[in-house]
């Protein structure tokens, strides 16, 4: 299990029912109705996030076991508790179950599933040195488990899906701003551990123009739901807070690039996300 690690597969888990939520509660307003979901099929798009993500932080482990002796000696594999083979193992059949549960919710959660996985294998095996590829590859992963979520009930509500592609758009390009703005404040560790990081690479100042990049890219999209009748006041009033905070972040850091101030400006995006999250949530059920 703590190989696996449980939290991260349940927050993977919990991303999907809010693309689930937030795709059935607008699709209610064409003339569905929220309580018609199959919850049968939440369930499998559930079970199969978690899965899939729990492959992938054995994966990933598996990978990272020569740095983790140095690193994180008390990880699974370097501690000895956990045979690298035998986490290689459980990797795969975690992918091909998840995967397998897949085929019972369409094809388009299928190919998602099947192409999640490969990026969560490449990501461990060396896209996360690669710099931005790396970032961009953690961003995608986390958007689209929203979007997995709406993908789920697609046969029913495929008017919903663009309101979900929005939010997994957003969750997306946020979070390849704050792993950016992340990279910033590791740099010293993943200097030691002989990693390829952006700032590393090319330096803080254009690693927090960069993340200011994303991050202003996901602002920009925040006001849509609203703007396109999608969602009304109340989603307007929680989002305009997480944009406040959004800006905050993105101030702090091209202000400074320093360890406190990239910290304090991961939070806050942190923080941003979180309301983003409560915004389309507030949206759905208004």
């Amino acid at each position: 299990m703590e190989l696996l690690r449980p939290r991260n597969c349940l927050l993977a888990g919990l991303a999907v029912l809010i693309g689930v939520y937030v795709a059935g509660r607008v699709a209610s307003r064409e003339g569905f109705y929220w309580e018609a979901i199959d919850q049968i099929r939440a369930a499998l798009a559930f079970a199969a996030a978690t899965l899939i993500t729990g492959a992938g932080n054995a994966i990933n482990d598996y990978f990272d076991r020569k740095i983790d002796r140095v690193n994180r000696p008390e990880r699974p594999i370097p501690s000895g508790r956990v045979k690298a083979s035998d986490a290689l193992s459980l990797s795969q059949a975690l992918f091909i179950i998840g995967i397998a549960l897949t085929i019972y919710l369409n094809v388009a959660c299928l190919l998602l599933a099947g192409l999640n996985a490969l990026v969560l294998a490449l990501y461990a095996a060396g896209l996360k040195r690669r710099g931005l590829v790396g970032n961009i590859a953690i961003g995608y992963l986390v958007g689209s488990t929203f979007l997995f979520g709406g993908l789920a009930i697609q046969e029913i509500w495929v008017d919903a899906l663009p309101a979900v592609g929005i939010l997994a758009a957003m969750a997306a390009l946020s979070t390849v701003g704050r792993e950016l703005i992340k990279d910033v404040e590791d740099m010293r560790g993943d200097r030691a551990s002989g990693l390829s990081t952006f700032p590393l690479q090319h330096g803080t100042r254009k690693a927090a123009v960069a993340a200011a990049i994303f991050v202003g890219a996901a602002v920009v999209l925040a006001p849509l739901p609203y703007l396109l009748g999608m969602f009304g006041k109340y989603y307007l009033w929680v989002v305009t807070l997480s944009i406040i905070a959004f800006l905050w972040s993105t101030t702090l850091i091209l202000r400074s690039q320093g360890r406190r101030a990239a910290s304090n400006a991961s939070v806050g995006c942190k923080i941003a996300m979180g309301l983003g999250l409560l915004a389309f949530l507030a949206g759905a059920v208004a």
